[in-house]
């Protein structure tokens, strides 16, 4: 891993979304008409990590595909507004993608369209120079359409040095495969769920350096060959949990690329989580802030 910096310079290559947020007033009846509340939002995993970085004090940039389309063209204001660097390729042939997400009793439910983002390619990705990480979401891995990119992604930072985090993403979709292709990553970010498809933390400790893992309301634990440190994210009233695993790798990376030790970085992980839950939206609600912000431990 590089020497810690008080500003990490971060690549992130992920996708951007539309979110469409419903939030139905009646139980859902088949072949009714249930009246909701209807909202869109920008999302995507990738994207919601680099905006949560960027408001962090990081300095991003996002590595993306989108549509040709009004949701694609606004993608790279939204970003460069959320303080990210935007490093986006125009498919003309498929649409941004898209997410809806169902909202109830403080949980979600998510129906995917990855459109472009599904084919992100290795040709899209752009020289990682002067970068000192990479995060992989785990959605460019588990679409045989984006794998390359993403094992293109990850071959590049090895070369160029960089440290790596993936964040697995989807656990019905996890499995060998996925192991093998993550293999050698400094830091794997699963949800309890991932991790427990993922075969638990001895499973993974010859696969990755370090895992740092979530379990909603409960403590976060991070393991690797030193120990285990846990934290606990603070009591939050929950809004919109979307984005929350997105919102905690931003703040667990910042952390641990400015020094902090596993401790500390799971805090700052957790505090970010808390405050995605607290909102409507998957991205922060306020302005990036200055890098100077952005202080080691």
């Amino acid at each position: 891993m590089t020497p810690p910096r008080t500003v990490p310079r971060i690549v992130v290559v992920g996708d951007v979304a539309v979110d469409v947020l419903v939030e139905p007033r009646s139980p859902v009846v088949p072949g009714a008409d249930v009246p909701a509340r209807i909202r869109t939002r920008a999302g995507g995993a990738g994207a919601n990590t680099a905006a949560w970085l960027a408001h962090l004090g990081a300095e991003v940039t996002l590595v993306a595909r989108v549509g040709d389309d009004p949701a694609g063209r606004a993608a790279a204001a939204d970003l460069h507004e959320a303080g990210v660097r935007p490093a986006l390729s125009v498919d003309p042939g498929h649409p941004t993608c898209a997410v809806v997400v169902l909202l109830a009793d403080g949980d979600r439910t998510m129906l995917s369209d990855r459109g472009a983002a599904a084919l992100l390619a290795p040709a899209d990705l752009p020289a990682f120079d002067g970068a000192d990480h990479l995060h992989l979401s785990g959605y460019v891995l588990l679409d045989r359409a984006s794998r390359a990119a993403g094992l293109a992604a990850l071959a590049r930072a090895r070369a160029a040095g960089l440290s790596t985090s993936v964040d697995p993403q989807v656990a019905p979709a996890l499995g060998p495969g996925f192991v093998d292709d993550v293999r050698g990553v400094g830091l794997l970010l699963p949800n309890a769920a991932e991790l427990a498809a993922l075969g638990g933390v001895a499973a993974l400790r010859d696969v990755a350096g370090a895992v740092a893992a979530t379990d909603g309301p409960r403590a976060a634990r991070w393991t690797d060959p030193h120990g285990t440190w846990t934290a606990h994210p603070p009591p939050t009233a929950v809004v919109d949990p979307t984005g929350a695993g997105d919102a905690f790798d931003a703040g667990l990376l910042v952390a641990w690329l400015t020094g902090s030790d596993p401790s500390a970085a799971l805090a700052a992980g957790c505090a970010a989580g808390a405050a995605a839950v607290g909102q409507l939206g998957a991205r922060p609600a306020g302005p990036p802030q200055q890098p100077s912000a952005v202080a080691s431990s």
